[in-house]
């Protein structure tokens, strides 16, 4: 997503720093906040994604998709704002007053959000299927078993999987934040967070924070 430091442009970027130790040493902190998330095994909501919440998400990807060749890999559920070491979005706020985080809660995206997430080349994949897949088309896997670094690459990216954070919101939900991750191998992908203000009733992306690159 270009606009928001995510997409095919970002992701192209990943790969042409990819053997940087700076890059891999923040990439390694951003997986690492990733894995520790998962560990927690938070509760999925009973309750649907509002409006209001999937109008920030749609905003989150808007843009990514007009660069993009193959389907983007959505998880189909989302994971914990991020609140603890490196990892912590909640600076990238630092002058807002924002509500409290619901830790131990998720959502997850039905088939029905896909329309109002605003593009048909979204599709919703569970992650831990999806890990698998790109364990299998890593680059670094698949070049070394022969294909040609465009070739494994573009492979890389059309396996990899795209993970959006829970939303925090101000209190008077005029801004909103959000983190990201794109991951496809083992350096490969790149992430952040995107604080979101609402504008005459539409949210725009205002800044970003936190950016990481493996």
């Amino acid at each position: 997503m270009a606009a928001s430091g995510v997409g095919f442009e970002g992701k192209q970027k990943a790969v042409r720093f990819a053997l940087r130790p700076a890059a891999i040493l923040l990439a390694a902190v951003g997986l690492a906040a990733a894995q520790e998330a998962s560990e927690t095994k938070p509760k999925i909501s009973d309750k649907p994604l509002t409006a209001e919440q999937l109008a920030v998400y749609r905003t989150v990807l808007h843009g990514w998709m007009d660069n993009e060749l193959s389907m983007v890999n959505l998880s189909v559920q989302t994971v914990p704002f991020p609140t603890r070491g490196a990892s912590d979005a909640s600076d990238c706020g630092k002058d807002l007053d924002l509500e409290p985080v619901a830790a131990a809660l998720v959502h997850r995206f039905r088939a029905e959000d896909l329309p109002q997430l605003g593009s048909d080349k979204i599709g919703f994949v569970d992650p831990d299927r999806q890990r698998k897949e790109i364990s299998e088309n890593d680059p670094e896997k698949t070049i070394g078993e022969g294909r040609s670094i465009e070739d494994a690459v573009r492979n890389g990216f059309a396996h990899g999987l795209v993970t959006l954070s829970e939303i925090r919101f101000d209190k008077d939900h005029t801004h909103a934040i959000v983190s990201y991750s794109f991951f496809c191998g083992s350096l490969c992908g790149n992430g952040g967070a995107v604080v979101l203000e609402k504008v005459d009733g539409a949210w725009r992306r205002k800044s970003r924070c936190h950016d990481w690159i493996s």
